[in-house]
């Protein structure tokens, strides 16, 4: 679990905004994700965990460009500039409702963890 160790970070996870004006935050053990569904795999959602969201954005871009991005012109311009999200955005942007490519935290559940209501 030590090599492991620098995945998982203390993220915010709710933050409650009091009218007496003071912020509660909260902060759970997280990862961050990419999550992908494309035409390969039958439909099937491909999840990746990274150390940072920095390292998953940048990994999701190049995705992208690998599953066709690199024919778009707006979208090879943005990668050259660096501006990952904005790819990851065009990808999903032309391609049907069914495709997604994103970038999220994934919070991590203990068996102490209370089961959510309605489950």
């Amino acid at each position: 679990m030590v090599a492991h160790a620098r995945f998982i970070k203390q993220l915010t996870s709710s933050r409650l905004y009091r009218p007496d004006g003071t912020v509660e935050t909260t902060k759970d053990p997280a990862v961050w994700t990419l999550a992908h569904r494309g035409y390969s795999g039958s439909g099937r959602l491909d999840v990746w965990v990274y150390a940072s969201k920095k390292a998953a954005v940048q990994e999701g871009a190049k995705l992208a460009m690998a599953c066709g991005m690199d024919e778009d012109e707006q979208a090879t311009q943005l990668f050259a500039a660096g501006r990952y999200e904005q790819v990851m955005q065009r990808y999903e942007d032309t391609h049907p409702e069914t495709h997604l490519l994103r970038v999220q935290v994934a919070f991590l559940q203990t068996t102490n963890d209370p089961v959510p209501v309605g489950l």
